[in-house]
């Protein structure tokens, strides 16, 4: 399968191209810049804006499923990700690319006291609304897509992946590499269409 990874210089982004090469996906890194360091040698690098819908039509024409993984990396109020989700979203749907994932955070559904009240008027306000904001811009589109609800990322080892359509319990970690697996396998499987899907890695014994 041909798939585009927007994003795919960062750290998320590294590692879905890394486990959709493994699957023997063909893979396109649509980036700002040529990544440093560099991405595998089957990479094929395009250069693109994720706010220029003409680049990003051209970077993603020919694909079979893109992979956004943008996000703006602060807690501060910023709108890097749902900016590139609403260009993003329509140029795969004008360029006929029917599978499309895209990264929220099981933060969307934690109703927990501590956060409701405390954490995240204080911290999270900000990147709550702002995966919010990319859940809307994609439940809005016609594609098949899938949005990935991950508790908070981390750099560990992989450690096998719990998925579910419900907030899972005492889900506080997940790795990066597992988000990279989940999403290789509901690309492979063709399962969580148009869902919402909370993952967290094992928890260790």
């Amino acid at each position: 399968m041909r798939v585009v990874v927007l994003g795919a210089a960062g750290q998320l982004g590294r590692e879905v191209v890394r486990d959709l090469l493994a699957r023997g996906h063909t893979v396109r890194a649509a980036v700002r810049r040529q990544p440093e360091p560099a991405l595998p040698a089957p990479v094929e690098i395009r250069i693109a804006d994720a706010r220029n819908k003409s680049d990003i039509c051209a970077a993603i024409s020919g694909s079979d499923a893109v992979v956004n993984v943008i996000g703006g990396g602060t807690l501060r109020r910023n709108e890097v990700a749902s900016s590139t989700s609403s260009v993003a979203v329509p140029a795969a749907q004008d360029a006929g690319v029917r599978r499309y994932f895209a990264m929220s955070a099981g933060m969307v559904a934690l109703d927990w006291a501590l956060f409701k009240y405390v954490l995240r008027p204080l911290i999270f306000r900000h990147i709550l609304a702002e995966h919010r904001r990319v859940e809307e811009i994609v439940r809005a589109s016609a594609l098949a897509w899938t949005i990935v609800r991950p508790s908070a990322l981390t750099n560990q080892p992989a450690r096998g992946y719990e998925a579910s359509l419900e907030l899972l319990p005492r889900a506080f970690m997940t790795t990066r590499s597992d988000v990279a697996a989940f999403i290789g396998d509901a690309l492979d499987s063709n399962k969580y269409i148009r869902q919402a899907v909370f993952i967290a890695s094992r928890r260790t014994s």
